[in-house]
């Protein structure tokens, strides 16, 4: 077989998409991209389509690489690679993420980070042998029915203000999509909400299922609960909600969240990275 690469920005928008649909056919988890989640994602994550690139077997898209780029940091993350059925397990993948990595070298990076489902062995074999370490492992919880926490005063923030406190609190290398550069990119129906010194961040809180993107207390007041209890709170206010913390939330914080009733999903995922 032939390998190639060309920059992803050569395609519009809806043929990504149906490439990102064919490479992660039959998935862990479904995944049915549509123009609009794409574009979405490319904003939110910071991706860069000139960086990122479509994997061309003898002459035809058969893979796509999404690349999200921090300029300040030198750093690069992996945003979704996905490379068709067929392809898979013939050195396609092997290939294409050293074509990656030494793109990334000669832009002059420091280092590439991703996120990988810990249960995918074959991808984590794959990050592995490319020379990714692991970071930590990220976790997700969810949490049905409500009604019954008691509210305590919320105050809504401003979603750019999160960021800047996740920047100064938060752990230095949380994963980029926690990350306070990414939070602060977050528009609404989105909310940012306060109770004292704690922080949560959500996705539209009117909806049936909603998302929680960011959860903080400032570092002179952990250990106290708070963090438990805003969770509590922001149930309490927006009762009868199904709530999703996706796993991308370092391990150690999984008592915040179980405290607060939430159950830990059986997939993880492994926050790697590798220096450049």
């Amino acid at each position: 077989m032939d390998f190639a690469t060309v920059p992803a920005s050569s395609y519009p928008a809806p043929e990504l998409a149906e490439l990102l649909n064919r490479g992660f056919e039959d998935y862990f988890i479904p995944i049915q991209f549509n123009t609009n989640m794409l574009l979405t994602m490319l904003h939110k994550d910071g991706i860069d389509l000139a960086e990122s690139r479509l994997l061309i077997v003898d002459d035809h898209p058969c893979g796509i690489a999404l690349i999200a780029r921090r300029g300040a940091l030198r750093t690069s993350r992996l945003a979704a690679m996905g490379i068709e059925k067929g392809l898979r397990s013939r050195g396609a993948g092997s290939w294409f993420m050293q074509r990656l990595l030494g793109e990334a070298r000669q832009r002059g990076d420091r280092e590439m980070v991703l996120e990988v489902i810990e249960q995918n062995e074959p991808a984590v074999r794959l990050y592995q042998r490319s020379g990714f370490e692991n970071v930590r492992r990220l976790i997700g919880f969810l949490r049905k029915d409500t009604r019954e926490l008691v509210t305590n005063e919320l105050q809504e923030f401003d979603l750019h203000q999160m960021g800047q406190l996740i920047s100064q609190h938060g752990l230095s290398d949380l994963p980029w999509q926690l990350s306070g550069e990414s939070i602060a990119q977050l528009v609404q129906p989105a909310r940012a909400y306060r109770n004292g010194q704690a922080y949560v961040v959500v996705s539209n809180p009117e909806a049936e299922q909603v998302v929680i993107w960011s959860l903080l207390v400032e570092q002179n007041a952990r250990g106290n609960g708070l963090g438990t209890r805003l969770l509590e709170s922001l149930m309490a206010t927006h009762a009868g909600k199904t709530w999703h913390v996706p796993a991308l939330f370092p391990e150690e914080l999984a008592k915040v969240f179980e405290r607060a009733g939430f159950e830990r999903e059986r997939l993880s995922q492994w926050q790697m990275k590798v220096s450049l």
